[in-house]
């Protein structure tokens, strides 16, 4: 049986709502994505947001996929803690052109797919000072 993606993107502050904008105008396909901007107020409990969203999925129809900015943040550890009780993928330090290329995956998301996404230098970040003196440099025609 085939299953649906769901993507949720956590951060901190305002920055997951700053991505769902910008693959909408990208891709214009933003139905699947739920977004947590964790911290905004004093109230935020982020281990309770991250069950509610656990409770509301059906893991045997749907694939999980949580997308969170940074590795050792308090957002991600506190998703970690989800993994033993829940079959989700947890992905950390997302940029915008890995979520463009998993927002337009087609087909079940599974380990070795995201295996391959996130190994894929084409996602992973780039000092273009660096690559432009490897290629020797400036086209007078930019």
């Amino acid at each position: 049986m085939k299953k649906e993606k769901k993507i949720v993107i956590a951060t901190h502050g305002e920055l997951a709502k700053g991505f769902v904008s910008a693959l909408n105008i990208i891709t214009g396909n933003t139905d699947k994505i739920e977004t947590i901007c964790g911290y905004l107020t004093p109230d935020f409990n982020l281990a309770d947001e991250i069950e509610n969203i656990m409770k509301d999925t059906n893991f045997e129809t749907t694939d999980l996929i949580v997308c969170t900015d940074m590795m050792g943040g308090s957002v991600n550890n506190e998703f970690i803690k989800f993994l033993p009780r829940y079959p989700f993928h947890l992905i950390t330090n997302i940029n915008l052109t890995f979520m463009v290329d998993l927002l337009l995956t087609q087909g079940e998301i599974t380990a070795d797919v995201l295996d391959v996404k996130v190994s894929d230098g084409m996602a992973s970040v780039k000092y273009v000072n660096n690559l432009i003196n490897q290629y020797g440099g400036l086209d007078d025609n930019l």
